[in-house]
């Protein structure tokens, strides 16, 4: 038992590695090896009554207005920084090909965020993150094998005892998740 157990974690360990060796030009402003984001994360739902708790609402183009997309793609879908003025207790850092930001766990309720990515082969990524008040889990994925869905949910209480801790990946979008704290979001932007 004790066997497939060190195995379990010397797997985890390879796929953070994997994962920050992908992100680590990005985190020194070089250029990344794969082909910028096309599109912006959008937000597709939202189920929370506290408008302060999640993210504001990004408009979906219908199809027939086309100054629709422009004005999504000129917002600001992630937070960039954390206020005073922001409750929450913890977010979901997410990252991606050439892109990071936080989403806030809501105080309240339940939202989701449509994550769209242009790949390198011209396909669409997509992914759905569901945020909860205590954690969040990966809804939808048009990846292959949907690893990332079975990975379940991370929340506050079992973010250190998972086997990939507090992160959900999808490898095949260069997509990551990482469920922090308050405090570890402001020591990481330096506040």
């Amino acid at each position: 038992m004790k066997f497939k157990k060190k195995w379990m974690i010397l797997i985890a360990v390879l796929a953070v590695l994997a994962v920050v060796l992908w992100f680590l030009p990005d985190l020194f402003g070089r250029e990344n090896r794969q082909p910028a984001v096309s599109g912006q994360p959008e937000q597709t739902e939202t189920k929370t009554a506290d408008p302060t708790a999640a993210p504001e609402k990004t408009a979906e183009p219908d199809g027939n207005d086309e100054s629709a997309p422009d004005e999504a793609n000129r917002e600001q879908p992630f937070l960039v920084q954390v206020t005073d003025s922001d409750p929450s207790i913890a977010y979901v850092l997410v990252r991606m090909q050439n892109a990071a930001g936080l989403l806030p766990l809501p105080l309240e309720g339940e939202y989701t965020r449509t994550i769209r990515q242009t790949m390198a082969d011209g396909s669409e990524a997509v992914n759905v993150l569901h945020l909860t008040s205590n954690g969040v889990w990966m809804e939808d994925s048009n990846c292959e094998g949907h690893d990332c869905i079975n990975e379940g949910e991370v929340t506050l209480e079992n973010r250190e005892e998972r086997v990939l801790w507090n992160m959900i990946i999808c490898l095949p979008h260069q997509l990551s998740l990482e469920l922090i704290t308050r405090e570890e979001a402001v020591r990481m932007i330096g506040q």
